[in-house]
C-alpha cells in the first residue's frame, strides 16, 4: 500500500521538530477535549434514526436543547445518517464482491475496496457536524456505565480462579473465512473473518491481510492496534509499521472487539473498554487475546515462515498478554517473536495515573461505582503479563517513550527486566507516547532490528 500523505510528512525531516514531547502534551487534550466528545455525539447520532429525542437520549444528555444548538444538531444528525446509510449499501456490495458466490472481476475488487474505504472514512468524518455542539454546550467524552466489582466477580471470577485456562481457544478450533484477494503493490489483500471466541464481545472477528506475492515462506507479524485506532475506517492515519512494507513479512492487522466494523451500538470505537471500567477491559482482553491466538495458527497452516505477534499501546498490552497465555495454548497457537510498541507490565498504574485516562476522567468513574487500587489490582491476572512469556526475551522487540505518561515508562521497564529482553532489542526514545511509534518513520531502527530477528528463525 502507498505510503499516506502523513507517512511521508512523518518520514521528513520535518517531524525531528514536531515529534517532541510537546507534542504529546497537545495530543492527550486534542483527544480527551475534543476527538472523544465528538465522538460520543457521533455515536449517539448513530443510533437516534434521525430523531432529536433519541440523540439526546443516547448521548445522555440535553445539550442541544437550546434553539441554536438545537438546528445545529439536527443537520449533524441527518448527516451521520446519510453517511451511515450510504456506508452501509456500500459495505453490503463489498461483502458480495469480496465474499459472495459470484466472483467479479479483479478490478472490480480493486474498485469496491475503494469505494468501502471512501464511504467509511466519510462515516467517520461526519462527527465534525457536531463542533458548533461542542464548542456551545460542551459534550462529555465518554458515557460512563461502570460495572461494579460484584458485577465483574460474576462475569470473570471462574477465569481469576483458573488462569491457566482463562484465555483457552475454542474448541473445535474457529473457522475461519477468506475473502477473494486483491493485487496490491507487489503483493495481495485479503481479509479473514471468524466468530468472535468470547462471550463478552460476540459478534464476528476481523482482520486484514497484506501478503508479499508468491513466498510462501514469509514471516508473518499479527500486529494489534491502540485504542480507537480505526485504520479499516480512516484514511491517511499514520501508520507505525509502515517501514515493514517492502521487507518481505506478510502483515496480518486485525480490528480489536468494539472497533471498526465491530462498533458497538451506541458507542464509538473503543468507548466500552473504558465505559465498562474493568469489565470493558477484562472483555476487551479476553477476546482480543484468544484471537491473536486463532490468527496466530491460521499464519502457521498457511505459510511455512515463523509467526509473530506485536502491537502498539492498547494493542501492545493484548499482545503481551497473548505471550504469556500462549503458554497453556497448542504449539501452534503459540508466537516465535513478540514486537512491543509503547506498553506497559503495570495496567492498574496505567488505570489510575496514565494522563490519558485521567484526562477522560476514568479514576473517578471507578470510585463512583466502588473501586479503588486494590480492587482493580485484584485482577491483575487477567490483564497483566505475568513473570515469563512462552518465548525467551531475545525473541522480543521493544520500543518505549522515556518520557510516556500514558501507558507510564516505568511499567514498561518493569516488563522488560522481568522479560529479561536483550540490550539489542530495546529502543528507547526521549518521546512520550503517541510521538514514539509516530517516529517509526523517521527512524525504523526497531522495526529493521525485528525483521533480523524474525529472519534468523
Amino acid at each position: 500500500m502507498s505510503p499516506s500523505i502523513l507517512d511521508r510528512l512523518l518520514a521528513s525531516p520535518v517531524a525531528d521538530l514536531v515529534l517532541r514531547p510537546g507534542f504529546d502534551r497537545l495530543a492527550i487534550p486534542a483527544i480527551a477535549d475534543w476527538y472523544c466528545p465528538l465522538s460520543r455525539a457521533w455515536a449517539a447520532a448513530l443510533v437516534a434514526d434521525g430523531a432529536p429525542e433519541r440523540f439526546a437520549e443516547a448521548l445522555g444528555s440535553d445539550a442541544a436543547s437550546g434553539p441554536l444548538t438545537r438546528r445545529v444538531t439536527r443537520r449533524a444528525i441527518s448527516r451521520v445518517g446519510r453517511s451511515l446509510s450510504a456506508y452501509e449499501a456500500v459495505a453490503a456490495r463489498w461483502e458480495a464482491d469480496f465474499f459472495g458466490p459470484e466472483p467479479p472481476a479483479g478490478e472490480r475488487l480493486i474498485a469496491s475496496e475503494a469505494e468501502r474505504h471512501g464511504a467509511a472514512h466519510a462515516l467517520m468524518a461526519s462527527r465534525l457536524g457536531f463542533v458548533p455542539l461542542k464548542i456551545a454546550a460542551g459534550i462529555d467524552p465518554v458515557k460512563w456505565a461502570v460495572a461494579r466489582p460484584a458485577e465483574v466477580e460474576q462475569r470473570h471470577g471462574q477465569r481469576l480462579a483458573k488462569p491457566e485456562t482463562a484465555f483457552a481457544p475454542p474448541d473445535p478450533p474457529a473457522a475461519i473465512e477468506r475473502s477473494r484477494s486483491m493485487a496490491v503493490g507487489g503483493g495481495e489483500q485479503f481479509w479473514l473473518r471468524f466468530p468472535a471466541p468470547a462471550p463478552g464481545v460476540g459478534g464476528t472477528a476481523w482482520a486484514r491481510v497484506n501478503a508479499p506475492r508468491g513466498e510462501a515462506g514469509s514471516p508473518s507479524l499479527i500486529f494489534a492496534h491502540g485504542i480507537a485506532m480505526e485504520p479499516e475506517f480512516w484514511r491517511h492515519l499514520a501508520d507505525p509499521i509502515r517501514a515493514l512494507d517492502g521487507a518481505g513479512v506478510r502483515l496480518i492487522c486485525p480490528e480489536g472487539p468494539w472497533h471498526g466494523r465491530r462498533l458497538h451500538p451506541g458507542s464509538y470505537g473503543g468507548e466500552p473498554v473504558f465505559a465498562r471500567g474493568p469489565s470493558g477491559f477484562l472483555d476487551y482482553l479476553h477476546a482480543h487475546v484468544i484471537e491473536l491466538g486463532i490468527l496466530t495458527a491460521w499464519a502457521r497452516q498457511t505459510g511455512s515462515g515463523p509467526v509473530a505477534i506485536g502491537g502498539m499501546s492498547l494493542g501492545a498490552l493484548t499482545a503481551q498478554l497473548a505471550a504469556v497465555a500462549a503458554r497453556d495454548w497448542p504449539a501452534a497457537m503459540r508466537p516465535d517473536a513478540v514486537l512491543l510498541l509503547t506498553t506497559s507490565g503495570a495496567v492498574t498504574e496505567v488505570t489510575f495515573d496514565g494522563h490519558l485516562t485521567g484526562a477522560l476522567g476514568l479514576p473517578a468513574a471507578l470510585a463512583a461505582a466502588g473501586w479503588d487500587r486494590t480492587t482493580v489490582d485484584r485482577w491483575a491476572p487477567l490483564v497483566e503479563p505475568g513473570a515469563e512469556a512462552a518465548i525467551g526475551g531475545e525473541r522480543i522487540v521493544v520500543l518505549l517513550g522515556t518520557v510516556d505518561n500514558v501507558t507510564p515508562f516505568a511499567g514498561g521497564m518493569d516488563l522488560v527486566r522481568r522479560w529479561a529482553v536483550p540490550e539489542d532489542n530495546l529502543f528507547l526514545r526521549p518521546n512520550g507516547h503517541f510521538s514514539a511509534s509516530l517516529g517509526l518513520a523517521r527512524d525504523p531502527a526497531p522495526l529493521a532490528r525485528f525483521v533480523t530477528l524474525l529472519e534468523r528463525l
